[in-house]
């Protein structure tokens, strides 16, 4: 039985440092580039960061105490750094001794993964309130965490799972890193940790992170930068006999994305990109986590792994204004009329163009998977005015939004083309030299979290918004047993 949590960034508010700015815009994440300069410079910016820090010790020990003896681990989102996306990096990054100290917000939240202080302790005890006795991160993560807040966790049954620092690759990030090519070497450390994986020969490996590599859904942005799209996925590429799956938030709604053949995600790989929604309700949704479960490592002499199958679970108001967590949804259910696939291979890429597929335009008939991906992607609430819920609140336009930014475009130009390609539509294209400008409001989420629960099983078988463009949210995994059910 090897449980594990998998918080996957977002662990604090919008704008914390707009608590200690002077003026109202100072502090605010709508800002442009200078503002932000003026901002990570200010003399409130260390009393910012600090605070940033507590808030992840604080939530980190929530989870500690929520879930005794599980393994716990920590991806970074934009808003877990101050400003908002702006994190330097180290300059002497090739140094494998760095501290805390030379580390700037990287070691303020490598701090707060630390087990609390014998002062600390004491104070929690005091006061009643959470308190940790263990640490997320061990002496050897401090190396590639302090250099660029990412590490990897090989669980008791010989999964690894690779927390990678989405926020260096994202349109927004600043400032510009002295390794423009790798920022905080991460992507050579990627390899090298998928290459030992495929050599050991014994375990494969689940990548986690915070930002997709992809379009957002909300004013249909660029998450991440051309360039950094496009190693990634000759990463992916090229371990794709390694990787079983690839986790991600951010966008606080329940989506994937796959590649198609005509978009930025390579179509030859094994693995979709599942995207969970949050626990903050602050962008319409409902609070929700998911169970994502797979089989295969130990319990198998050929340690091949799967992901099989999910469940959605939200947390709901009823009349009187009480309210209480439930299961929305189980993928294999939902889906398993688009699909004779997913008997066979679980959540792969080949079952989810299958769902797409499905979903295509029919002339104006009601599409039942597209009806069905609609009801769950706010986990199932009301959501806002501009949040269509059912197929009849989802016109053309707005499902050939949708099919563009599942299909796997990762690049305005890309899902300029594939508008234009389904019924000539033109709603929502950018041109393209406004693009950067289209990129620059996010949203994170305050106390973003939708955490993802992944538990084993063994031997078996937009919607439009204009408030922001890419959204924030913590996922969370838990492993287990079938005895865990």
């Amino acid at each position: 039985m090897s449980p594990a949590a998998v918080l996957s960034g977002d662990s604090i508010r919008h704008d914390v440092d707009r608590i200690y700015a002077s003026t109202d815009h100072e502090g605010s994440e709508n800002r442009v580039k200078s503002e932000v300069q003026i901002a990570a410079h200010s003399d409130y910016h260390t009393d910012a960061m600090k605070t940033a820090g507590d808030i992840i010790k604080d939530l980190v020990s929530l989870f500690d105490n929520a879930f005794p003896g599980v393994e716990i681990i920590f991806s970074i989102g934009n808003n877990d750094i101050v400003p908002d996306y702006y994190l330097q990096l180290p300059t002497n990054s090739s140094n494998m001794s760095l501290t805390s100290e030379d580390s700037g917000m990287l070691g303020i939240i490598y701090n707060a993964l630390q087990s609390n202080d014998e002062e600390e302790l004491s104070i929690y005890n005091q006061l009643g309130s959470q308190k940790r006795s263990r640490s997320l991160l061990s002496a050897t993560d401090s190396a590639t965490f302090l250099k660029g807040g990412y590490y990897s966790r090989v669980l008791p049954d010989g999964l690894t799972v690779l927390s990678i620092n989405t926020v260096l690759y994202s349109s927004f990030f600043g400032p510009d890193p002295l390794n423009t090519d790798d920022p905080g070497e991460q992507f050579a450390w990627m390899r090298n940790t998928l290459m030992n994986i495929r050599e050991r020969g014994n375990s494969q490996a689940i990548v986690v992170g915070h930002i997709s590599p992809s379009m957002g859904s909300f004013r249909h942005s660029q998450l991440w930068k051309e360039k950094y799209i496009n190693i990634f996925y000759e990463i992916i590429q090229e371990f794709d006999d390694v990787i079983i799956g690839q986790l991600f938030g951010h966008l606080h709604s329940d989506e994937f994305r796959v590649g198609t053949g005509t978009s930025g995600i390579p179509s030859s790989l094994s693995t979709p990109l599942l995207l969970a929604g949050s626990l903050t309700p602050v962008h319409g949704n409902n609070p929700s986590f998911r169970k994502v479960f797979y089989d295969g490592g130990a319990a198998k002499d050929n340690h091949s792994y799967k992901l099989l199958d999910y469940e959605s679970h939200r947390y709901s108001k009823s009349d009187n204004n009480t309210g209480d967590w439930s299961k929305l949804y189980t993928f294999a259910e939902t889906y398993g009329t688009a699909t004779e696939e997913i008997k066979m291979e679980g959540l792969s890429a080949n079952v989810f163009r299958s769902i797409l597929r499905s979903m295509e335009d029919n002339q104006g008939s009601m599409i039942p998977t597209f009806n069905s991906f609609l009801l769950h992607v706010n986990s199932g609430s009301e959501g806002d005015a501009k949040a269509p819920l059912t197929f009849d609140d989802c016109d053309a336009n707005c499902r050939a939004e949708w099919l563009c930014t599942l299909s796997g475009t990762t690049t305005v130009s890309q899902y300029n083309k594939c508008l234009l390609q389904k019924k000539g539509s033109s709603r929502h294209i950018q041109k393209m030299g406004s693009s950067r400008l289209m990129i620059g409001v996010a949203g994170a989420a305050m106390f973003a979290a939708a955490f993802l629960f992944v538990m084993m099983l063994r031997f078996r078988n937009r919607r439009e918004k204009d408030q922001y463009e890419s959204p924030a949210s913590i996922e969370g995994t838990e492993i287990g047993d079938d005895d865990m059910l």
